[in-house]
């Protein structure tokens, strides 16, 4: 008993508490390697300091549990015992029935003992701090099955496959249990901005500079022509257009310039250069993929930003891209087994819904004890200071 009275204390509960404090401080400020707080957060002392809170967490709600079973009890208790500090004695000719009846018009539910009578509001409010002990416990458990999960990345090719993915727990590669295949990407861009140049094809002579974006038009009547950007590739630096003369199409034409200076399409005797553009904001990325086991496509989809697709319980999102020097996209993807993610949404939730309870629902116990032939009406719990004082009085005045 001595044990469980040691493992319920509050003293306990506030070392723990302020000793995983100053340590998360510590860690914070002392990573042991960049950008790696797993490294210390998830270290043997560190979980064993939060296991040990866990225990008292634990000790604390079954306690908690037997009390609340076990209170109304102690109300029939105090209220023979007359040990409440607030009270109020009744006309004696009062009608108990009567009472009783505008008690449970108030919102109170009734219990008897003999002459004794309980009248409690908020039961449910009762067990909210309940419902938060077992909710914080919940999320606990699924921080420690989270454990058991993985987190890797894999960068790949388009039209390449892999059945494995680096750990950076391990710093290795390890089984992945199927193929995962990039089919295709695409990065949608928001419209950029860009500088356009046209130059005379024999001198090199600069004509005239617009600066306009995608999906806009510019016009060059000393030519004769006009274009329309149609695109603009941030990573290869290529624009292309379509150009027009008079009304009428002239087909398309595409041109970079920098390390690999090109034009080619439709030769309107002026050359349009890029010689300029804005950082581009990213708009969304599109892979299409393909799971495949024993060499068949078991699983097939398109993930973007914030939507992942999963398979047998391996979340897989869209974490990198780029292109290589010779053109060639490659992705990078985050695979991710978090077992322990229902739970810590389950008591998520079950705690807000038990903070609901205990302020929403604020538990109120009165009594009705016959004293010297009159009833007299005791608080018993819920009302509290000068309020309680108040709400007291109300629920006298509401009964008589």
């Amino acid at each position: 008993m001595k044990i469980f009275d040691f493992l319920t204390s509050v003293r306990l509960t506030m070392v723990l508490l302020l000793g995983l404090a100053l340590a998360a401080v510590f860690g914070t400020l002392n990573v042991p390697a960049p950008g790696r707080y797993e490294v210390y957060f998830q270290s043997p002392w560190f979980r064993l300091a939060v296991a040990l809170l866990a225990v008292n967490m634990a000790a604390c709600t079954l306690k908690t549990i037997g009390r609340n079973r076990r209170d109304r009890d102690t109300w029939f208790t105090r209220l023979v015992a007359g040990a409440a500090t607030l009270k109020s004695d009744l006309d004696p000719g009062a009608d108990r029935d009567a009472l009783e009846q505008r008690l449970q018009g108030a919102g109170y539910g009734i219990q008897r003992r003999g002459d004794l009578l309980v009248a409690e509001q908020g039961r449910l409010g009762r067990w909210g701090s309940t419902v938060v002990h077992v909710s914080v416990l919940v999320i606990m458990a699924g921080a420690l099955a989270s454990g058991l999960g993985f987190v890797g990345t894999l960068n790949i090719y388009v039209d390449h496959e892999s059945d494995t993915y680096f750990d950076w727990q391990e710093q290795a590669d390890l089984p992945l249990g199927f193929t995962f295949r990039l089919d295709a990407f695409s990065a949608e861009y928001h419209p950029i901005d860009i500088e356009i140049t046209a130059y005379e094809p024999a001198t090199r002579r600069e004509l005239r500079t617009w600066v306009t974006r995608e999906g806009d038009s510019i016009e060059f009547p000393e030519a004769g022509v006009g274009a329309r950007v149609r695109g603009f590739d941030p990573h290869l630096r290529i624009l292309t257009l379509d150009l027009f003369a008079g009304g009428r199409a002239l087909g398309e034409y595409r041109a970079s310039a920098g390390a690999k200076t090109f034009w080619e399409g439709v030769d309107v005797g002026v050359i349009f250069m890029p010689t300029g553009f804005r950082d581009p904001i990213l708009r969304e990325t599109r892979s299409t993929v393909s799971i495949l086991e024993e060499g068949r496509v078991v699983a097939a989809g398109e993930i973007s930003i914030n939507r992942p697709l999963v398979h047998e319980g391996v979340a897989i999102y869209q974490t990198a891209f780029d292109r290589d020097p010779y053109g060639f996209w490659y992705a990078g993807f985050q695979f991710s087994r978090d077992p322990g993610k229902p739970l810590v949404w389950t008591g998520s939730i079950t705690l807000m819904l038990g903070l609901l309870l205990t302020f929403l629902l604020p538990y109120r116990v009165v009594g009705l004890v016959e004293v010297d032939g009159a009833p007299r009406l005791v608080a018993l719990r819920g009302f509290h200071g000068e309020g309680g004082a108040i709400s007291f009085e109300r629920l006298r005045d509401a009964i008589l």
